[in-house]
C-alpha cells in the first residue's frame, strides 16, 4: 500500500478480508488448514501457542509504505475484536523503542472500553506492559525492548485477544534512549510526519538539540520581555539536550538585558514572565499543576506564560490557560491546513503538533524551509477573536478544535 492510494483504509481492510476468505477457501479445497492464522499446533507449550486463542480478522497493514525495515517508524493496522487497532512503533532498532496504540470501536460496535485492557509485549520477552496516556501527548503509549532480528510485538486487548505487528530491527545500531523517555512521543511524532510526507525517516529527536529556528524563537521572547520592562524571567527546563542548549541561550541572552532569571518556584517580582523550554511531558504537567491550583495560591505572573517553539501541542496548550508562542508558520497557512488534512486522512486518531508539522514541511520543502516569524497567542479556551475573515478556518483546520492560535505581532525577524 501506498501513500498515494486514496482509498480510505476501512476500505483496504474489507478488501484484505475477502482476500483473507479466498484464501481461506483454497486451502480448504486442498485439504491445507488446521488452525492457521498466528495458531499454535494442539498441544503446543511455546509462547507462539498463546496466539491460537485469538485469531485476527485481517493482516496487519503498513500505513507508511508497505516495507518492514529498521530505523523506520512501523505503523501498522488491522481490524480485531470489532476495534480498529493502530500500532506504531519506533524507531524499530535493537533496545527500548517507544510503541502508540490506538484502538477505535468499528462502526455498529460497542466498546465502552476501547482503550481499557490493553497490554504490550514483545513475544518471548518480558512481562506486558500497560500503555498509558501521557501529559502532553494523545494516544496510548508503552516502552518495549526490542531484540535485533525480526521481532514480534504483541498488542493484547483482554486475556483471549491478541494482534501481531511484525518487525524487521536489523542487527546494527540501537534506539536513542530519546525514544524511550518523556520526549518520545514529540520523536514518534515527528518521525512519523517525515514519512508521511515522502521524506527520510528522522535519524534523531527534535529535543536532542536546537534548530535555527529555535533559537531564533527563543531571542525574540527575550528580547521582546526586555523591551516591554520585564524584570525577571522564570526559567522552566528539563534534563534533555534540546532543553539544556536553550536555557543556556536564554541565560545569556537575559544577563545582556539585564534581566534576573529565577527558578518558577519563585515569588514573583512585579514585572515576571515564566518561559518554558522543556519536552511536552514536563510543560503539561508543570503548567497543570499551577492552574489546578485556586488563583490566590497560583504563582502568577504580570507579562504571562512564554512557550517554546516547540511546545505548540494541544496538549501542552490545554494545561494553561493562554501563553504566547514564537511561530514561522501560521496553522491558517495552505500548508499547515495540507498536513492537518493529511494526518487526518491516515492518522485521525492524531491530533497535529509543531514539531511534527516542521518535520512533515522539511520534508517537503527542505530542512532549511521557513515562514515568517512572529508572535501567537494560543488557547484551547476560545475567548481570543479569530482573525477577520478566518472565523471558518478555526473550524476546520483540526489543530485546535474550539481553540485559536492567533497572531499577535508583527513579524519578529
Amino acid at each position: 500500500m501506498t501513500l498515494g492510494d486514496s482509498t480510505s483504509w476501512r476500505d483496504r481492510i474489507l478488501r484484505s478480508r475477502r482476500a483473507g476468505v479466498l484464501v481461506l477457501a483454497v486451502l480448504l479445497a486442498v485439504g491445507g488448514i488446521g488452525y492457521v492464522l498466528y495458531a499454535g499446533t494442539p498441544g503446543d507449550s511455546s509462547d507462539s501457542s498463546r496466539w491460537s486463542r485469538s485469531v485476527a480478522e485481517a493482516t496487519p497493514q503498513q500505513i507508511l509504505g508497505g516495507e518492514r525495515r529498521p530505523g523506520f517508524p512501523s505503523v501498522q493496522r488491522t481490524e480485531h475484536d470489532g476495534l480498529v487497532f493502530t500500532v506504531t512503533v519506533a524507531p524499530a532498532l535493537p533496545g527500548r523503542n517507544l510503541v502508540r496504540v490506538d484502538a477505535v470501536p468499528l462502526e455498529g460496535h460497542a466498546h465502552e472500553k476501547a482503550d481499557e485492557e490493553l497490554t504490550v509485549e514483545v513475544d518471548g520477552g518480558a512481562a506486558p506492559v500497560e500503555p498509558t496516556k501521557r501529559p502532553g501527548a494523545d494516544g496510548l503509549w508503552a516502552v518495549v525492548d526490542l531484540p535485533t532480528g525480526n521481532p514480534t510485538v504483541l498488542v493484547a486487548h483482554g486475556p483471549e485477544h491478541r494482534v501481531p505487528v511484525m518487525l524487521e530491527t536489523g542487527a546494527d545500531g540501537s534506539a536513542d534512549p530519546l525514544w524511550a523517555g518523556p520526549d518520545g512521543p514529540e520523536c514518534l511524532q515527528a518521525a512519523t510526519a517525515a514519512v508521511l510526507a515522502g521524506g527520510k525517516a528522522p535519524t534523531s529527536c527534535p529535543a536532542a538539540g536546537l534548530r535555527d529556528a529555535d533559537r531564533a524563537g527563543l531571542t525574540s521572547i527575550v528580547t521582546t520581555l526586555a523591551s516591554r520592562g520585564v524584570e525577571e524571567v522564570a526559567l522552566s527546563t528539563d534534563a534533555s539536550p534540546r532543553s539544556a542548549a536553550a536555557s543556556k541561550l536564554v541565560r545569556r541572552l537575559a544577563a545582556a538585558e539585564h534581566v534576573r532569571v529565577v527558578a518558577p518556584s519563585a515569588r514573583p517580582g512585579s514585572r515576571s514572565a515564566l518561559v518554558v523550554v522543556t519536552g511536552w511531558q514536563p510543560a503539561a504537567e508543570r503548567l497543570a499543576a499551577v492552574s489546578s491550583l485556586p488563583v490566590e495560591k497560583q504563582a502568577l505572573r504580570s507579562d504571562g506564560v512564554w512557550l517554546a517553539p516547540w511546545l505548540l501541542a494541544p496538549g501542552v496548550v490545554d494545561s494553561t490557560t493562554g501563553a504566547v508562542i514564537p511561530l514561522d508558520f501560521d496553522i491558517r497557512d495552505s500548508a499547515a491546513q495540507q498536513y492537518s488534512q493529511t494526518l487526518a486522512k491516515y492518522f485521525p486518531e492524531q491530533a497535529p503538533t509543531g514539531s511534527a508539522y516542521l518535520a512533515w514541511r522539511g520534508a517537503r520543502e527542505g530542512a532549511d524551509a521557513r515562514g515568517e516569524s512572529a508572535f501567537y497567542a494560543a488557547s484551547r479556551a476560545a475567548y481570543m477573536p479569530a482573525e477577520p475573515g478566518h472565523s471558518s478556518h478555526e473550524r476546520t483546520v483540526s489543530w485546535f478544535p474550539g481553540g485559536t492560535v492567533t497572531r499577535i505581532s508583527l513579524p519578529t525577524g
